[in-house]
């Protein structure tokens, strides 16, 4: 017997979805540190073994995994989305979805980047040894973190604003470099789920067209579950504040009292500066900020996005995966629905950019050449197969 394809029902793309997302949180555990142990429990010990040697000593085999289950997670999220927008699955049952993701992640192993070690041991050093991570390295300290971190040379490279909040997940991991990790990407994950309601929030304020479309192509985004909360990278502790000013330089816009304007104000002033005393970037959206609240047409979503990018190129050799998290989030606010699916698409090239150095195992040349191919090539050439796409098809009617 003969099974449509249509005979499926939509709800199996979320489970499909959550799947191969659980598939990928296994996976990552393929990326361990050799001189790292995270739990004395036998069983873990024996799946550590094995996930260690498929990664690092079966590479082919390990970036054919990668590239497959890229794809596949990709593909139930535009299935997901797509069923969204057509009214076969509810928003809510997309939101209950990504909580569930989310909470695999946070246990997932940060592959592909050291940066959360860098979070908590410079969190380490103001509550254990009390120094300033600003004048001071890990290389200083000896502690048994340095045998599996990176970059113990260099101070910490972000401003005051994260340390000072780093301070919280690192007190509730209790110094125990396993709940370490899972208290930092929780932290993450809160984010994560902060900017969504401000996205929401936004969404409904600024009267934009496919909102649930929006929200679904945000919350379901495999990059920014990796990235964010998979990873463990804080992001969204810098996307979530700027956010969140530009919700209040709105209500300013709104507000016809002086008095309520002027706490509107103070409100975008302490969340801009608190977002830009994370990572500095968006300090670059301040004068489109000004843009936009004199010329209304302005599409802050759109151009925000693209600034945001454009900026990366300032350190082109070190153009890290999940910088695209700000261009990306920024995106879903554009007026042009298409706009947002075109970030959508580069989002998962940035993931695919990390297939060079699982099949080579370390990002020497020619590694980074093809991360730039892939994040840039396989793009443009979609642009310019859609316009000429578009040309024919003007062509024909005028035929």
């Amino acid at each position: 017997m003969e099974v449509k394809f249509k005979s499926f029902s939509p709800k199996i793309w979320l489970f499909c979805f959550a799947l191969f997302s659980l598939l990928f949180a296994v996976y990552s555990y393929s990326f361990l540190d050799i001189g790292l142990t995270l739990t004395s429990f036998q069983p873990f010990l024996e799946f550590q073994r094995k996930m260690r040697w498929f990664g690092y000593f079966n590479r082919p085999r390990s970036t054919l995994y990668f590239v497959l289950i890229s794809l596949l997670t990709y593909l139930f999220y535009f299935l997901v989305s797509k069923a969204v927008k057509s009214k076969k699955i509810l928003l809510k049952e997309v939101i209950i979805l990504s909580l569930g993701v989310g909470g695999i992640f946070v246990f997932a192993y940060p592959a592909f980047s050291h940066d959360i070690f860098n979070y908590i041991f410079n969190a380490k050093m103001i509550v254990v040894y009390g120094a300033d991570p600003h004048k001071h390295v890990a290389m200083e300290f000896p502690d048994p973190m340095l045998g599996f971190m990176r970059n113990i040379h260099t101070a910490a490279p972000y401003f005051y604003g994260w340390t000072v909040i780093s301070l919280i997940p690192f007190i509730l991991g209790l110094n125990r470099i396993f709940t370490e990790i899972l208290s930092f990407k929780a932290f993450s994950f809160l984010f994560y789920w902060f900017t969504f309601l401000i996205l929401r929030k936004l969404f409904k304020d600024l009267k934009l067209k496919d909102r649930k479309l929006r929200l679904v192509l945000f919350l379901l985004n495999p990059l920014i579950l990796i990235e964010a909360i998979g990873v463990g990278h804080n992001d969204f502790s810098m996307m979530a504040p700027a956010l969140l000013s530009f919700y209040f330089l709105n209500k300013i816009k709104k507000e016809r009292i002086t008095k309520e304007k002027l706490k509107l104000f103070l409100f975008f002033v302490f969340f801009f500066l608190f977002s830009v005393s994370i990572k500095y970037a968006t300090v670059v959206l301040l004068p489109l900020f000004l843009l936009w609240y004199f010329k209304p047409k302005f599409d802050l979503g759109f151009w925000g996005a693209v600034i945001l990018f454009g900026i990366q190129f300032s350190r082109f050799g070190l153009m890290h995966s999940w910088y695209f998290i700000w261009p990306l989030t920024w995106a879903i606010l554009a007026k042009n629905i298409k706009a947002v699916k075109f970030f959508v698409l580069i989002s998962f090239m940035a993931l695919l950019r990390y297939l060079p150095y699982i099949w080579y195992g370390n990002w020497n040349p020619p590694v980074p050449i093809f991360r730039q191919y892939i994040y840039f090539i396989i793009p443009l050439l979609t642009v310019i197969c859609y316009f000429f796409y578009k040309g024919f098809k003007l062509l024909k009617i005028k035929k």
